[in-house]
């Protein structure tokens, strides 16, 4: 007879340690979660409601001003310390274009805690000299800009490597 409630009392045990474990781990799963929470893409420079709404029109705006513009960075790696970037923007028949709206954001991808923000210092001949920015930790760095000339616009974004 107790050989038939040992048997019998098998399934009901297993049942229960598999909702624990399941119990367990979902409380595993919100506390990674919250240690690691979603960041917000910020590549388009405005809140995502608008870039969905207005999504159409920004790329006709990129396909227009790529038509008509390009763009060039000096920057092929980051060093740790002191770094400078400029941008230069040229129309196709290579002629300098000192009229653009300019804003540039050097961001890691992961977090927005180490936003590094440039102005725009001086213009001459299409080369457009950003304000000097500190690095502080190696790895991978994105240079994100918005370029206007007129009513087209682009967006660009750069993946950049840190080193010492």
């Amino acid at each position: 007879m107790s050989e038939k409630k040992n048997k019998a009392l098998h399934w009901p045990i297993g049942i229960f340690l598999a909702i624990m474990a399941l119990v367990v781990l979902s409380i595993w799963t919100i506390q990674k979660a919250n240690e690691n929470p979603v960041v917000m893409d910020d590549f388009y420079f405005g809140k995502y409601q608008d870039v969905e709404h207005n999504y159409l029109a920004i790329q006709k705006s990129q396909i227009a001003f790529d038509k008509n513009y390009e763009i060039f960075n000096n920057l092929t790696e980051l060093k740790l310390g002191e770094n400078s970037l400029s941008i230069t923007i040229k129309d196709k028949a290579s002629n300098p274009v000192d009229s653009a709206k300019v804003i540039v954001k050097i961001t890691r991808p992961f977090t927005k805690e180490q936003d590094i923000n440039l102005k725009v210092i001086s213009v001459k001949d299409g080369v457009y000299n950003l304000s000097p920015f500190d690095i502080k930790e190696e790895g991978r760095w994105q240079i994100l800009s918005k370029i206007s000339v007129g009513d087209k616009t682009s967006f660009t974004k750069t993946d950049i490597n840190a080193t010492k």
